[in-house]
């Protein structure tokens, strides 16, 4: 039983980002895809075939959120007062700027890189690229509670990125910056407070630093570094697999 006290659980949370952060500038910005991608030299070719991939994501992660609302409805209507911010984060999701929420943002950036609506959702994904999605999925219905949300504490990071996809896709790419409207959206959703609403990463941490004052048994293999850290790793395994792809 790993129980904390509820400063012990903020302090875990701190240097658990901080051990994402280190890990996501050692693997996904050390990659070839991100480091040509800042030097505006990555082949449109490649952000394209990315962007499809991510694309198949977005959807499967965004219906991840709302599986584990009722899969771990026990805990919400134990902590109801982190009802609010959960929901909150799930309306940001499929109601910013209307229904369908971020599909249409994701879908409008795709646009203008080149790519139809069905490009963008539908194209078969690389086998290194579906992995991301298959260990959130896994970890949802096989794993238990806390596995989950500890493997999607890397928003922050990714929303972080974000920033740098914006930048080079308006300064390098020939992208509008309300075409390139998604990346702004999401470092904006996952790093900062905002519309009246908290950071998506900090509702994630909300809920986990609950979680650990009430005390969690973690599985052989599946500790909280494990999952918090493995999906850092999954990006840049995505990332490599469409350089490959496309050179």
């Amino acid at each position: 039983m790993l129980k904390m006290t509820e400063r012990q659980a903020v302090e875990l949370m701190a240097e658990l980002r901080a051990k994402i952060d280190r890990r996501w500038q050692e693997t996904v910005d050390g990659t070839r895809f991100m480091q040509e991608l800042r030097e505006g030299k990555l082949k449109r070719e490649s952000i394209q075939l990315f962007y499809q991939n991510w694309g198949a994501f977005v959807p499967v992660i965004n219906s991840i959120y709302t599986a584990a609302f009722y899969r771990h409805l026990w805990f919400f209507i134990e902590n109801v007062d982190l009802m609010e911010p959960y929901t909150e984060k799930l309306l940001d999701e499929f109601g910013h700027p209307k229904p369908p929420g971020h599909i249409q943002i994701l879908l409008s950036t795709g646009e203008a890189l080149g790519l139809s609506a069905r490009e963008v959702l539908l194209s078969p994904m690389l086998p290194e690229a579906r992995a991301l999605a298959d260990f959130h999925r896994t970890l949802l219905t096989d794993g238990l509670i806390q596995e989950y949300w500890f493997s999607v504490l890397w928003e922050g990071a990714f929303g972080a990125s974000c920033k740098v996809w914006f930048d080079t896709l308006t300064t390098h790419y020939g992208l509008t910056p309300e075409q390139a409207s998604y990346f702004a959206k999401h470092h904006e959703a996952d790093t900062m407070d905002h519309l009246d609403r908290r950071a998506h990463a900090a509702v994630t941490e909300a809920v986990l630093a609950r979680l650990l004052q009430s005390g969690i048994i973690e599985r052989p293999g599946y500790s909280h570094e494990y999952c918090a850290l493995t999906p850092v790793n999954l990006n840049a395994v995505m990332m490599d697999a469409v350089y490959r792809a496309t050179h």
